[in-house]
Formats: structure tokens, sequence, C-alpha cells
């Protein structure tokens, strides 16, 4: 699968962020729900907690806090988008040894995601059901493995000082992210005139 480069991904997270900060709709919660459409457990805690969220503000009175859990989700979902979509080497292109730290950030969610599903996955083929004491050891000691490994940051930092060339050739990746956030910017737009009028 083709992969964003990270300022053209860095340009669609600040357009996103922005407008889910500006406007108190919901179009940024499913811009980027759809886009980790993927992680379906993600997902599913995410709109149990928005189910959860407005129910529970609905009873006591204050729906007009609601907004704050979707902007929570998206900007969590934005870093989901992040981790998944972009390919690593364009930031060390764009940022050299100084993109490592930022790397390595992306890197851990999808990795720590996996190693969940495995353990899951093992768990129910061994039928061993949910039971936290069982199912935490093998994530712990998976989790001292990775902290000890470090994996990604001693892969980049093995070969010394990094300096990469630049491309600033938007992929179809990139296009279509900014042409979403750019689509985001109209729909609030649109929205915002609708009110007024």
């Amino acid at each position: 699968m083709a992969k964003a480069t990270f300022l053209y991904s860095l340009i669609f997270l600040i357009i996103t962020a922005i407008e889910t900060t500006l406007y108190p709709t919901y179009y940024s919660l499913i811009l980027t729900m759809g886009l980790i459409y993927k992680r379906w457990r993600v997902l599913a805690i995410e709109i149990l907690i928005v189910i959860i969220s407005f129910t529970f503000l609905h009873f006591i009175g204050k729906e007009y806090l609601f907004i704050y859990t979707v902007r929570a989700i998206s900007y969590l979902n934005l870093y989901f988008v992040m981790s998944e979509y972009v390919d690593y080497n364009s930031i060390l292109y764009l940022l050299g040894e100084k993109g490592v730290p930022l790397v390595v950030g992306f890197a851990y969610y999808p990795l720590f995601y996996r190693i969940a599903s495995e353990i899951s996955f093992n768990a129910r083929a061994r039928k061993i059901g949910f039971h936290i004491n069982k199912l935490v050891l093998p994530f712990v000691v998976q989790m001292v493995k990775v902290a000890e490994d470090l994996y990604v940051s001693y892969t980049i930092k093995l070969y010394g000082k990094f300096h990469g060339k630049r491309n600033f050739k938007p992929t179809s990746v990139d296009i279509i992210l900014i042409s979403l956030s750019l689509l985001l910017v109209m729909i609030n737009l649109a929205t915002e005139m609708m009110m007024f009028t």
C-alpha cells in the first residue's frame, strides 16, 4: 500500500485539527473514523465512548459539552491516521536525525496494537477467555522486550548521521488526504453559511 509523506500529512493534520477546534460539527470525527476503518476494535471502543458520553450528557442536560468528546476522539484519531499512513522515511528525509523520536512515537501504536491482537488471538485459541492476570503477563513481557530492543530507533541510528534527500513530490495518498482536509473546510464553511442565512 502506498504511504503518505510526512510534509503533506502534517498539512492534513493541521487543517483537520484547526477545523475540529473551530467548528462545533461532527464532520472531523466522521472523517478520521473513516480513515482508520481497518482498526475496527478501536472504532468499536470509540463508538461506545460516543454513545455513553452522549447518553450521560443528555441525562444530566448538558448536551452542549458533547462536542468536547467529539474533539478529543478526533484528535486521537489524527494520531492513529498519522501512525498508519505516514512513510517513516519521509520524516527522516525532512527532519534528519531530529525526526527519530517522531518515528519511534508513530511506530509504537501499530506495534502495540499488533502485539495486543496476537495475545488476544492466542488467548482465544487456547480458550483462556478474558482473564486479566493471564493476558497482562504476556503483554508486559512483550513490552519489556520492545523497550529493550527499541528496534526502530536502533536501526535508524545504526548508520550514524542521517542526511536524506528531500522529495516534495506528493504521493497519491498525500493528494487524497489534502483533498479530504479541504473538503472538510468547504463542508464546515457551507454549514456555517447555512446557519447564518
